[in-house]
This record gives structure tokens, C-alpha cells and sequence, in this order.
């Protein structure tokens, strides 16, 4: 019998290969005559296979679906099967670690649902995140591994959620969590309040802590974050921008920057050039729990749509998101101190607004690398401004409100 799992594909190759994904490495060797046929082949998605172009090797071959050995068989979707208390549950993704962050209510309800009518499932994330995820201790993921992986370990799962198909049926109306509830076959209902939360690591702060601490005594000014860049070019705003932003708001804020060691480099030397009045503080960055830590510090930030959206909306930090191909209203409406800023920028390749394009670029620039969308050329400081003065006026009344709220709760 042949199986198969949509966007998922099964690969086999007469070369050993090295997968270099968000700064993990999955090793193949497939010259191992001692192993099992079942560790042979490999299970990946269709976009690390349009990522590193695999279709091009010879000595590489691909299969939409798989026969196994009697006895054998992949793990069933969650929808088909008999029971999930108990059961080890495969949640298989590819998306960014902001998309995580966003979603983490859907796995927590599953969780909560099937620990009530009896045991709990162990759940484990297959994502392309493994060493940056912020929840790996988080009590309703029992392990998170990578989206690569061999079919004998692929096979060990009783329960399949395949997420895949978010990264292929995008929408305007529906924000990945609540395509990701669809997929899991939960109720918005379910959901009863749960929101995407972060609680950075304690150590993590309690290192970063002194520097910020520092820089706002020093200056007298709260602390702003800037982020004009994502990991996906067509995604990034012209530095000029921010620059802009940063000299209007240096009366009341210092600017800030926390990015990787790449991304600082290039970063610092944009600043550099400008003599802009950003504060580069990356040598503090060593990975994505600093950045959260970090982030956790600061009192107001404004970024380009990225992760740095979703990990400051899920801490409560106040800002403002400058979106281009995807719309504000299906990627932070379910945090409350973040102002979506929607491009009003439409073209011959868009003439409807957002692209919804994820991974291949900007149309309208024909897809170059290294050209700022046309989306992103339209904002104006005055307005992400403005934008952020309305959200900070609104996430004071919303602390005074929970205050309130806990205050009542503890009379009562």
C-alpha cells in the first residue's frame, strides 16, 4: 500500500547530504549498507526540497509517496484516529518562529482537551526552529525535533497533525491560528480567552538587565526597539525609514537594535553610513531567547513584519508592525498592545493589496533580492508616529484595567 501526506515528501539519495536549516544540520548517509531500508529514506517538506533545489541532482531521487514493510505504517492524520489521550502526536510544521508563537494557543487547547477526558498526548513540534523555539519547556510539548527526518523515526508517531498546508492556502480572512484550529479540528470555542504568551527566561534577563538599565538612566528616555529587517528580503523597509523615526522620537526615546551577528553587521554599517541615532546592543544577542529577554525590557518597539511582531505582542510589549505582503488583521489581531500598520501600496502584480507571498520575493521588483517592496517604500514616519502614540495610550489603559481587574479578584 502507498502512502501518502500533502506537502510532505520522502527522499532517498546515493550521497551523503548535509540540511542546514535556521541554524540546525540534519546528516544523511545514506552509504551505511548496515542500516534499516527505514532509515535509508528520508522524510522533509515540499519546501526544503524548492529550497535546496533538490529536484536538480541525479543522484537524488523523490517520492510523493511511500510503501512500507508489513507491519509498518505512517502516522494516521488526528482527524482518523481512534483515540489521542495518551498517544505520541506528531505536529509537523514548517514556519517562522513568529508563526509559533502565534499558533502556541492551538497546541496548548489540544492538549488541555484530551489531559481532561484522560492522558494527556505527548505531543512533539517537527519544525524548522529546533534550537530557537521559545517553548521548549512549555508543559504541553513533550519534544520538539527537526521537520527532517528518517522514515523508521517518522513511523514511531501513532498521530499525525500536518501543518503544512498553511504555508500553501494563506488568506486574508483567517490568521494562521485560526487555520491551524481548522487543521486540529478545534472550535474557536475552545480557545476560551487562551492567547499567545511569552515568559522570557529569567537568567536571560537578569544578564541583559544592567545594560538597559544603563542606557535609560543615562539618557532619562524609555527604550525603543527598531527592526527594518526580516529574514525575507521582500519583507524588509528602507533604512532611511527608520532612520527618520528614530530622530523625531530621540526626545523621548533612546532607539535601539538586537539582531543576530549577521544581521548586525549589515545593520550597523546602514547606521553607520546615516549617522543615525540607534544604539546597536547585539553583542548581547546570542540567540532568540535573549532576543526575547531583551525585547521583554524594552518599552515600545516598531518593526517590520517578522518575529520580533509576535514574541513583543506576546509579552505585552506596546508597538507598531509596518506589513506589506500580508495583511495586519490575520497576524496580530489576538495581541492587544500591537498596532497593525497596513501598506496602501497596490500594483500590476498586487492591484489587490497584500501578495500573501512567503518565500519567493516581491513580485513587482521582479523577485531581486536586494530591491525594498514598493509596499514598504509607501509608509510614512508621521504615521508610524502616530500609530505608536495610540497604542502606547492604549496598552497604559489596559495594565490600569488587569490591575483592576486582580484588585477586584483578591477583595472578592
Amino acid at each position: 500500500m502507498a502512502y501518502s501526506l500533502s506537502h510532505i515528501s520522502f527522499l532517498t539519495s546515493s550521497l551523503p547530504l548535509d540540511f542546514e536549516t535556521d541554524g540546525h544540520t540534519f546528516h544523511y548517509f545514506p552509504i551505511d549498507s548496515n542500516k534499516p531500508d527505514l532509515e535509508k529514506i528520508l522524510v522533509l517538506t515540499d519546501i526544503h526540497i524548492e529550497r535546496f533545489q533538490l529536484q536538480k541532482y541525479p543522484e537524488i531521487s523523490l517520492y510523493s509517496n511511500i510503501s512500507l514493510p508489513s507491519g509498518q505504517s505512517l502516522p494516521v492524520p488526528i482527524d482518523k484516529a481512534e483515540t489521542v489521550a495518551g498517544k505520541k502526536i506528531l505536529i509537523y510544521l514548517f514556519s517562522g518562529w513568529g508563526d509559533l508563537i502565534l499558533m502556541q494557543p492551538a497546541f496548548e487547547v489540544l492538549y488541555s482537551k484530551y489531559t481532561v477526558h484522560g492522558s494527556p498526548p505527548h505531543i512533539t513540534l517537527a519544525c524548522n526552529w529546533i534550537d530557537n523555539f521559545p517553548y521548549p519547556d512549555a508543559p504541553f510539548i513533550d519534544d520538539i525535533r527537526a521537520n527532517i527526518m528518517t522514515l523508521k523515526d517518522f513511523c514511531t508517531y501513532d498521530a499525525i497533525i500536518n501543518l503544512m498546508p498553511l504555508n500553501h492556502q494563506k488568506s486574508m480572512e483567517r490568521s494562521m491560528l485560526e487555520r491551524s484550529m481548522e487543521i486540529i479540528s478545534l472550535s474557536p470555542a475552545e480557545l476560551q480567552g487562551c492567547s499567545p504568551h511569552l515568559y522570557p527566561r529569567s537568567e536571560r534577563v537578569s544578564k541583559i538587565r544592567p545594560v538597559i538599565d544603563d542606557v535609560r538612566r543615562e539618557s532619562g528616555r524609555g527604550i525603543l526597539y527598531l527592526n527594518w529587517k526580516s529574514r525575507l528580503p521582500h519583507k524588509d523597509a528602507a533604512p532611511a525609514l527608520f532612520f527618520d523615526v528614530a530622530l523625531m522620537l530621540k526626545d523621548r526615546y533612546t532607539s535601539v537594535l538586537f539582531k543576530d551577528q549577521a544581521f548586525s553587521r549589515i545593520m550597523q554599517s546602514e547606521i553607520s553610513a546615516a549617522n543615525a541615532p540607534i544604539m546597536n546592543l547585539s553583542h548581547l544577542i546570542n540567540d532568540f531567547h535573549d532576543t526575547i529577554a531583551a525585547l521583554s525590557l524594552c518599552d515600545a518597539f516598531i518593526s517590520v513584519d517578522t518575529g520580533i511582531v509576535h514574541a513583543a505582542g506576546a509579552l505585552g510589549i506596546p508597538g507598531a508592525a509596518l506589513f506589506g505582503p500580508f495583511a495586519p488583521e490575520t497576524h496580530i489581531s489576538d495581541y492587544k498592545t500591537v498596532f497593525g500598520i497596513r501598506s496602501d501600496f497596490s500594483g500590476k502584480a498586487c492591484p489587490d493589496g497584500p501578495c500573501l507571498e512567503t518565500h519567493r520575493g516581491c513580485a513587482e521588483t521582479q523577485y531581486a533580492k536586494d530591491a525594498v517592496s514598493p509596499c514598504f517604500a509607501s509608509f510614512e514616519p508621521e504615521k508610524i508616529i502616530s500609530a505608536l502614540d495610540f497604542i502606547t495610550r492604549q496598552s497604559r489603559h489596559l495594565v490600569y484595567e488587569d490591575r483592576q481587574a486582580l484588585a477586584a479578584e483578591g477583595a472578592a
